[in-house]
């Protein structure tokens, strides 16, 4: 063996050994395997659902219409959180689904993840992983470090899961004797959100910036994302599941889903508002008219469609107030204030789009949260 192979087989032997024990000093931690809540922002408890990253309860699976059955088996809004002292972070995880994006919508927002770590100053800092999508979906995050002087305890970090996709199996891993613990799920009342697809979080570019996760990092505070792409149709049978549940505030954001039943438009959101109010007499409810698509600024049928869908939604709120219905807020597709530049398809916002939405949303809430 001349002196040029053994060098090379020194080499490969030293890549090999490497990856072993690259492999064997790595440990996978499983949130499904906790005796703890550890899904934040699903609004059920585990003993309510079928799966473990599921959004509707299971009660609901023969009471809401399959569409909106199969669409709340997505992991919008859901989030995990934990506390690491580790500077390297591993998720890997499998979807239901093996189509991981659309034509316009990437693979990073239908099926990511999207890591983010809590600063002590109530900042927040963005990890940037290395992703790839294959079988098992994997994200790498390396060189964790910064300012890690001030964070010796861990630092508290949350992974937002994919908005368009479900999660079979989810587990995250850091290097063998890292600290490393799961913060469970506490008894806050959070927001809760129903819509559509803008709602539900198409078409960000990654989990974290749909409006509703960047609402709850604005306001750190649990936001329930109840939003079924296409199928938000304020129907009752959502209406009456959130009136189950106490919560801070109660948004209904459904009018852009309501273009073929308009003329019910009006009389939907009150007898929603009605329902909500009878079971919860003082918390907040708040409207939201249909954001303004861009393509109604040339397509005619398109901005007097949008007109009229948001002039019934006006009549509602004004009939709601004449009943002295109280603490019903209503926010305006001008007060989101979405342009040309805030759109992928006329329809769904860019993560510019998202990030007016949530500063409209935290412009109005802020107030009624204090």
């Amino acid at each position: 063996m001349n002196k040029f192979s053994l060098q090379l087989l020194l080499a490969m032997l030293f890549l090999v050994s490497n990856a072993i024990a690259q492999k064997t000093e790595i440990k996978w931690h499983n949130p499904a395997t906790e005796k703890y809540p550890t899904v934040h922002n699903q609004g059920w408890s585990d003993k309510e659902i079928k799966s473990f990253y599921d959004r509707l309860p299971s009660k609901m699976e023969n009471t809401v219409r399959p569409e909106v059955w199969n669409l709340s088996r997505t992991a919008a809004g859901l989030e995990l959180v934990f506390n690491t002292t580790a500077e390297q972070i591993i998720i890997r995880y499998v979807t239901t689904k093996k189509k991981y994006a659309m034509n316009h919508f990437p693979a990073t927002g239908v099926s990511g993840v999207d890591l983010f770590a809590e600063n002590k100053d109530g900042s927040w800092a963005w990890a940037n992983g290395k992703a790839d999508f294959k079988d098992t979906i994997t994200y790498s995050y390396a060189s964790l470090d910064l300012d890690k002087d001030q964070y010796k305890s861990g630092r508290k970090f949350h992974l937002f899961l994919p908005l368009y996709n479900g999660v079979k199996w989810l587990e995250i891993g850091v290097p063998e004797g890292s600290g490393f613990k799961f913060i469970p799920v506490t008894d806050e009342k959070p927001i809760i959100t129903y819509g559509t697809s803008i709602t539900q979080g198409g078409c960000a570019s990654r989990p974290g910036m749909a409006w509703t996760n960047i609402l709850s990092r604005k306001l750190h505070t649990p936001v329930v994302n109840l939003g079924f792409s296409g199928n938000g149709k304020l129907e009752k049978e959502i209406i009456d599941l959130m009136a189950e549940k106490d919560a801070k505030i109660f948004i209904i954001d459904c009018v852009a889903n309501m273009g073929a039943d308009i003329k019910n438009i009006k009389s939907k959101h009150t007898d929603a508002v009605i329902t909500l109010r009878a079971k919860h007499p003082n918390t907040p409810i708040v409207v939201v008219e249909q954001p303004h698509y861009t393509e109604g600024r040339f397509t005619s049928a398109r901005a007097r469609g949008l007109a009229a869908m948001n002039k019934e939604l006006q009549d509602s709120y004004k009939e709601l107030k004449s009943k002295g219905v109280k603490n019903v807020y209503y926010l305006t597709y001008a007060d989101i204030g979405f342009d040309m530049n805030d759109s992928v398809d006329g329809t769904h916002p860019t993560d510019m789009g998202m990030l007016k939405y949530a500063n409209a949303f935290e412009k109005l809430l802020k107030p009624l949260l204090k």
